[in-house]
């Protein structure tokens, strides 16, 4: 036995060894000492992207003193042409989605999200953080953008190229601006992801990715474990293939719950040609990307009531019982609460003057009430009457400003806005409220007569 396993060895090295020696310039070929991974992708190139995305694990919410958790899981699955384009320096892209569509079940309730048809044409934008994405049809809703907003977004995964010549078992290390855009993250405060080629084989390169991240997301801290492979076509010059298994450990903030979850993607890119929706888009449309006015999110009340549009620093808490309310977070920290009624006249034909509804509001904050600061009466936008009524006062020894505001139409139908700020947080607030009430329209007929909602004091 033991002279047979010699015998193999002897054979085997013999057959090595007449390999090299017949053709030494193909055994070079088949493994190079070192490769170009040089990303060959350039602006106005197109690829076809298919893509899934499943993810489970519980979403985690106060309760009390305790903390709530909810099993969580989401099976997403995209398709789309992508054209890469290149706007100051930065790398952007506009997309046409076939398909983006997500079953999500929490606590066991299984709900669906899609985007809409007349808003499948997408603008991306690499930035500092995570990428922005609008779109030049319409407003995009905050469901939607965090359905399209996947982790490994197809704009950025070529810069996992380290664009040089690199050797079989060599690393190279990822910077924190496109771990930010490809994790979704405000911020970076630590990381150890690198990248690996592991072998090359048959014109492709494959290459391994692993290491932890801790960063912010909205100003809430965040873990992330990180393991991919990705395929490089060496004479494509492009990546075709990316695999990604991620762990998250999210803090809970003030507008989202907290979470521990662990999600795949896997993304199909190939090269293709230009579909007729990109070709016709208008080159001024894409201008808008990086535009602050062009990032506002759209939202209708669920009653069918009203709608309107905000910056991206607002967010739906609730939307129940005739009252909307949101609050503003910027960097983790509570800037701002608003609430939303819809009023039904008794009779629409008396419409309140100015000071009735100062009179109103002054009633509705009752002894937390100190002065008005100013008082105006305009127009929005849609032609509607605005009232503004912005005060004062304090609660628990707190410097607060209250900014109400009720519009109506000409057929007596009334929203009020409740605006609530802590004083030496007016800055970071800024004029968050004009996008709102400059965008506020009536959908359908009114149902439920109320009266102004105080606002719950911002801590």
């Amino acid at each position: 036995m033991q002279g047979f396993q010699s015998w193999k060895i002897t054979r085997r090295a013999w057959l090595l060894g007449a390999a090299v020696c017949v053709s030494p310039l193909s055994a070079l070929a088949a493994a190079p000492s070192e490769i170009d991974l040089t990303s060959g992708v350039e602006p106005g190139d197109v690829a076809k992207v298919d893509a899934v995305l499943e993810v489970g694990g519980v979403l985690k919410f106060k309760n009390k003193d305790d903390v709530k958790t909810l099993p969580t899981t989401v099976a997403a699955r995209f398709a789309y042409e992508e054209k890469q384009l290149s706007i100051e320096g930065e790398r952007a892209s506009v997309r046409v989605y076939r398909k983006a569509e997500a079953d999500v079940s929490v606590n066991q309730k299984p709900s669906s999200s899609s985007l809409r048809t007349d808003r499948n044409i997408v603008l991306a934008r690499a930035g500092e953080g995570a990428p922005e994405m609008l779109s030049p049809i319409g407003r995009l809703s905050a469901d939607e953008l965090e359905l399209i907003q996947i982790p490994a977004n197809s704009l950025l995964v070529e810069a996992l190229l380290p664009g040089k010549k690199v050797a079989v078992g060599d690393s190279w290390k990822h910077d924190d601006a496109l771990l930010c855009g490809l994790l979704n993250l405000d911020a970076v405060a630590s990381s150890d992801v690198q990248s690996t080629l592991a072998e090359v084989l048959d014109g492709a390169a494959r290459i391994e990715l692993k290491g932890t991240v801790n960063g912010a997301i909205g100003g809430v801290a965040t873990e992330f474990e990180l393991a991919a492979r990705y395929k490089f076509d060496v004479k494509a010059r492009r990546i075709t293939w990316v695999a990604l298994l991620l762990k998250e450990k999210r803090s809970i903030g003030h507008v989202e719950p907290g979470l521990e979850m662990q999600a795949r993607v896997q993304m199909l890119l190939a090269p293709c040609n230009e579909p007729t929706e990109l070709a016709e888009i208008d080159p001024a449309a894409l201008e808008t990307i990086g535009v602050p006015g062009a990032l506002l999110i759209g939202y209708e009340s669920l009653g069918g009531r009203f709608g309107f549009e905000h910056d991206r620093r607002w967010h739906v808490m609730s939307d129940r019982d005739g009252v909307l309310s949101l609050r503003m977070v910027e960097r983790g920290e509570l800037v701002a609460q608003c609430n939303v009624t819809a009023v039904a006249l008794s009779d629409p034909s008396k419409h309140p003057t100015l000071s009735q509804f100062q009179a109103d509001v002054r009633r509705s904050l009752d002894k937390n009430f100190g002065q008005f600061v100013r008082v105006s009466e305009s127009a929005n936008t849609n032609g509607h009457v605005v009232f503004r009524a912005e005060a004062i006062g304090q609660v628990e020894e707190l410097d607060i400003t209250w900014i109400y505001y009720l519009v109506q139409n000409a057929e007596g139908r009334q929203v009020v806005l409740a605006f609530t700020c802590e004083k030496e947080l007016l800055p970071a607030m800024g004029d968050a409220d004009q996008a709102i009430i400059a965008t506020l329209r009536f959908l359908e007929p009114a149902a439920t007569a109320s009266q102004p909602t105080l606002a719950p004091v911002v801590r």
